[in-house]
């Protein structure tokens, strides 16, 4: 198969827990559809999202780089254009790259992440933009001069949308009950995800029907992303007590209309009506999205598909639903936050095989690039990096030589940090929320470290929901140099992509280089 013939589809299940399916071993039928495709798939257990939310995690999906390198880490952040995103190398190798996003902290801000795209369809915001179809007739100079005047429309629309992304006075306004309802449904936060799945499902079959290889295809679905208001076949199955049960519906429509509880921790614990209701209608909006993927699904199903198209599907991160005191994705790093699912399918995979090795989503970027036929990348800080040591796809010959300490980041977000200061500062002590944390793994033992505050360990095996933190002096001494050495390396990346290229060959990078486990 020629690189002209390939094809990519990249499936972002925004806010998506690794937990909440049947193929990582949860009991409700909430994926039927996802179980099905990862059962024929390479499936990965144990996958690390390299940030704790949106914007940290898909600068690092684009990049290629984590955080603390490319520190793409606010909501008004830009991407170093230093950074060459995924998108933009395939496009400029010829690859034709479109996106469909439902997210807009990544389709609305202009914050770099759609450099690259030749086109680039996003279903949120006050004015989406989504695929027109294509028809003559009367209408067509109607039709024509309605296109101009919604894209006139966006373009005003857009720099006072990104005005909301700052912790200003109009961020913290928006959170006002009054007003949440306003923005999440008529600003579409959530975007139209059974209109993005149905116009990529229609977009990769005429890929098929027109025999045209050589597609990267992106798409964010946010339906498991707070506001809670899955259907009500879906709250019936999942929540049969809710419309019994007043105190539940009280609960979510006071919840939904309290936009400040989504992004910052609890003040007081959830009670236990309330944790299941919120558990469960988590639940709920999971099985409307995997029916809703049913349709993708069956149009990547095909053989033209099978024997061209690699298709990943992925999280950027998962959701804390109370756990650890925490709810949404702005703290912490804990396993139901930053280990998601993914599992691809790509024509070479001969038959399903689960990797039990734990890896980073970040190395997506890689596995891509590799599948497309790269090498060697130029990189902001290296002549050359190489592609096919940091692939997905070597890890079933044995031939990856990706980092044997896979690493994690929370860099607090300041428009948490804002709503806690003006509304409950208390907080901000309580979780040490200002601080940085950051996740160690190796094997079975992760040490999370509150910078400048704490060290523990867990065992993950033993203590899967990381409820009994331990010491163990060498073993922190250990993984505190590994985490030492990564953040060293991580400046120097950072600093050269900012000025010059760095040699690589460094005795001092190689040792860093060498601690983290690229290199013997």
């Amino acid at each position: 198969m020629k690189n002209k013939d390939k094809n990519v589809v990249m499936v972002v299940l925004d806010t998506h827990r690794f937990d909440r399916i049947g193929a990582y071993g949860y009991n409700r039928p909430t994926t039927p559809n996802l179980d099905s495709f990862a059962s024929e798939s390479l499936f990965f257990e144990q996958a690390i999202a390299p940030g704790q939310w949106t914007i940290p995690s898909h600068a690092s999906l684009f990049s290629g780089e984590m955080p603390a390198v490319h520190r793409t880490l606010q909501a008004d952040d830009v991407l170093p254009r230093e950074f060459q995103t995924l998108a933009d190398r395939l496009s400029h190798s010829g690859v034709t790259t479109t996106g469909f996003c439902n997210n807009p902290l990544v389709g609305v801000l202009q914050n770099g992440f759609k450099r690259g795209f030749d086109q680039f369809y996003n279903y949120s915001g006050v004015v989406p933009s989504t695929p027109q179809k294509v028809q003559g007739g009367i209408w067509q100079p109607f039709r024509s001069l309605w296109s101009k005047y919604t894209q006139l429309l966006r373009r005003l629309s857009y720099p006072i949308q990104n005005a909301f992304a700052s912790p200003n006075e109009f961020f913290l306004a928006a959170l006002r009950p009054l007003f949440v309802p306003m923005w999440t449904r008529a600003g579409n936060f959530k975007g139209m995800n059974a209109r993005s799945i149905k116009d990529t499902a229609d977009f990769v079959s005429q890929i098929e029907k027109q025999n045209e290889g050589g597609n990267f295809v992106f798409l964010n679905l946010m339906e498991t992303h707070m506001p809670y208001a899955p259907p009500d076949a879906f709250v019936k199955k999942f929540v049969p007590y809710f419309h019994e049960t007043p105190e539940a519906q009280h609960f979510i429509r006071d919840f939904n209309r309290k936009a400040m509880q989504w992004l910052i921790p609890l003040p007081e614990p959830f009670s236990e009506l309330e944790s299941k209701t919120l558990s469960d209608m988590y639940d709920a909006e999971v099985a409307y999205q995997d029916h809703l993927l049913s349709q993708l699904i069956e149009s990547l199903s095909s053989n033209y598909h099978r024997d061209n198209t690699m298709v990943v599907f992925l999280a950027d991160h998962g959701e804390m639903l109370g756990e650890h005191g925490y709810m949404g994705h702005g703290f912490g790093v804990y396993e139901e936050l930053i280990r998601v699912p993914l599992f691809m399918r790509y024509p070479d995979l001969s038959g399903s095989q689960v990797i039990e090795q734990r890896v980073s989503i970040i190395q997506l970027f890689y596995t891509i690039m590799d599948y497309f036929g790269f090498d060697t990348l130029s990189m902001p800080y290296a002549e050359e990096v190489d592609v096919r040591c940091r692939s997905l796809l070597q890890m079933t010959s044995q031939e990856n030589c990706g980092p044997h300490h896979v690493i994690s980041e929370a860099y607090a977000p300041e428009n948490a940090l804002s709503i806690m200061r003006n509304h409950i500062p208390g907080l901000i002590d309580q979780y040490r929320a200002e601080a940085t944390q950051r996740a160690v793994y190796e094997d079975t033992e992760k040490m999370l470290e509150i910078e400048g505050y704490s060290k523990v360990l867990y065992d993950l095996v033993g203590d899967p929901f990381e409820a009994d933190p331990y010491h163990n002096e060498a073993k922190i001494k250990k993984l505190s140099q590994i985490l030492d050495s990564y953040l060293e390396v991580s400046e120097t990346h950072r600093t050269g992509a900012q000025k010059r290229k760095i040699s690589l060959n460094d005795d001092i990078i190689q040792q860093r280089l060498r601690d983290l486990g690229y290199i013997e």
